[in-house]
């Protein structure tokens, strides 16, 4: 890649591709007279033409002194040119003078000096030269010219801000103010992509996002079924407390006492006959579910408390009569009952509920486990890394000037907000509804020359590169 210092020019043939697109003869006789008035120029003052962009020339001069010469010079030759001359056969040139770096590989020309000067020359009258304050300031003293002084501006995609100064019009009274709505003629110019080219991963691709992105999706699950625990957390008994399920049916099938009957009468008549007809050793499962479930009914309706006469009768330790008493005051109907239980079926039932961690310890392996196997919580799995994924891409175009219209108006059109300097980048912060169609992903774009480096995540960056093929002639 070669580099250096240098004063560049760039110059434009002020409304050519509005001429080509409604008198193609008229914009190729312009060429013909460019050619032929500005070449000569360029070479008597040793300039090297860089590139040549269908209207547009990128010179290369050693001396800033022989680009502004350059410049003041062409600028004359035109304005001779254009008197007593048919309106269609006058040539119009805009252009922008700059000292800075250039990198030229492949043919393509990168860095700050033709970024800027690129984006100085729309910024010339019709006949005129715009130049930036270190290009004015090298000359200034050594040229004959006279220049007014702009101030600060924000140049189109370029991050800071530059101080210019013009030199008026040649041949104002040449220049006919077009009719009609500039910004859509502007996205109707053509351009044309030399190359899309995709770049190595940024600092969070797809493996990176995957190895953070999966543990915290599961993370995440652990912690709303925690939360569900919590909110559904009734007092209800849970299949870990259950200690000896044989034992418990047991004491339904044959009570011992009052209180064990009337607790039996409680249940549903389709329970109870499950209780007397089954066989101990045949208990499983599914069979304690079911008895399970019919106790906490009859927990939650709150069929099960201590004024009740047939519950006070059961022989309650002395200590447990103390404690029901403040369950009584807790005014829960639920945790009364469920105390109660625990106390009359000892040995069977824990006496006290497992705390809401316990159970979410002891429940959570086999819950995640059957999410696991929900196809639906890959999808969305997938949908995130994705969200998340950064990938990175180069646009280099033919055209320089393809640059900023390009990059403003797609980005535009997909809803993105105005962009924001940071970290040397543009940042195009997303819209609401982009947040919802693309997940919370900004787009960072870099402008070097005829290229744009964008950086987003995998759907948005491959909707821009759709977009770009789309429109490209």
């Amino acid at each position: 890649m070669e580099r250096k210092l240098t004063a560049i020019m760039f110059t434009d043939i002020v409304g050519y591709s509005k001429i080509m697109s409604t008198n193609e003869k008229r914009g190729l006789e312009l060429l013909d007279y460019q050619n032929e008035l500005v070449l000569p120029i360029v070479q008597n003052f040793n300039g090297k033409i860089l590139k040549r962009m269908g209207d547009a020339f990128f010179v290369d001069f050693s001396s800033s002194i022989n680009a502004i010469e350059c410049a003041v010079e062409i600028q004359k030759a035109l304005k001779k040119h254009n008197t007593n001359k048919d309106f269609e056969k006058k040539l119009l040139l805009r252009i922008g003078l700059h000292i800075g770096d250039v990198f030229i590989k492949e043919g393509d020309l990168f860095g700050e000096g033709i970024n800027v000067a690129a984006r100085l020359e729309p910024l010339a009258e019709p006949g005129g030269i715009c130049m930036s304050q270190a290009f004015y300031e090298s000359v200034k003293v050594k040229s004959d010219f006279s220049a007014v002084r702009i101030g600060e501006v924000a140049l189109k995609n370029i991050l800071s801000k530059y101080t210019i100064y013009k030199i008026p019009s040649f041949y104002a009274e040449d220049y006919v103010e077009p009719v009609g709505n500039d910004e859509i003629d502007e996205f109707q110019i053509d351009y044309k992509i030399k190359n899309i080219k995709k770049l190595p991963p940024p600092s969070r691709g797809i493996v990176e996002t995957s190895l953070i992105g999966i543990p915290s999706y599961v993370g995440l699950m652990l912690i709303t079924m925690f939360l569900t625990f919590m909110i559904l957390d009734d007092n209800q008994i849970g299949k870990q407390e259950i200690t000896n399920p044989k034992k418990l049916i047991l004491e339904l099938k044959k009570p011992k006492n009052k209180t064990i009957s009337y607790i039996k009468t409680l249940l549903y008549d389709e329970t109870r006959n499950l209780i007397d007809t089954i066989k101990i050793e045949s208990t499983n499962d599914s069979i304690v579910k079911i008895i399970r479930k019919d106790i906490n009914r009859i927990i939650l309706n709150g069929d099960i408390n201590y004024n009740n006469e047939l519950i006070k009768s059961f022989s309650f330790s002395e200590k447990f009569k103390e404690e029901i008493k403040t369950y009584q005051l807790s005014k829960d109907p639920s945790l009364e009952g469920r105390m109660i239980v625990g106390e009359i079926f000892q040995g069977s039932i824990k006496e006290i509920p497992d705390s809401v961690f316990d159970t979410f310890m002891i429940a959570s392996p086999s819950l995640l486990f059957d999410s696991i196997k929900n196809p639906i919580h890959y999808i969305v799995l997938i949908l995130s890394i994705l969200t998340y994924t950064l990938t990175s891409i180069k646009i280099t175009f033919e055209d320089i000037r393809d640059v900023d219209k390009v990059l403003g108006y797609f980005v535009k059109q997909m809803g993105f907000k105005k962009p924001i300097q940071l970290d040397k980048q543009l940042v195009y912060k997303p819209t609401l509804l982009q947040v919802f169609l693309w997940g919370s992903s900004k787009i960072r774009a870099r402008v070097d020359g005829n290229a744009i480096y964008l950086i987003g995540n995998i759907a948005i960056i491959k909707k821009l590169e759709k977009m770009f093929k789309s429109y490209e002639v």
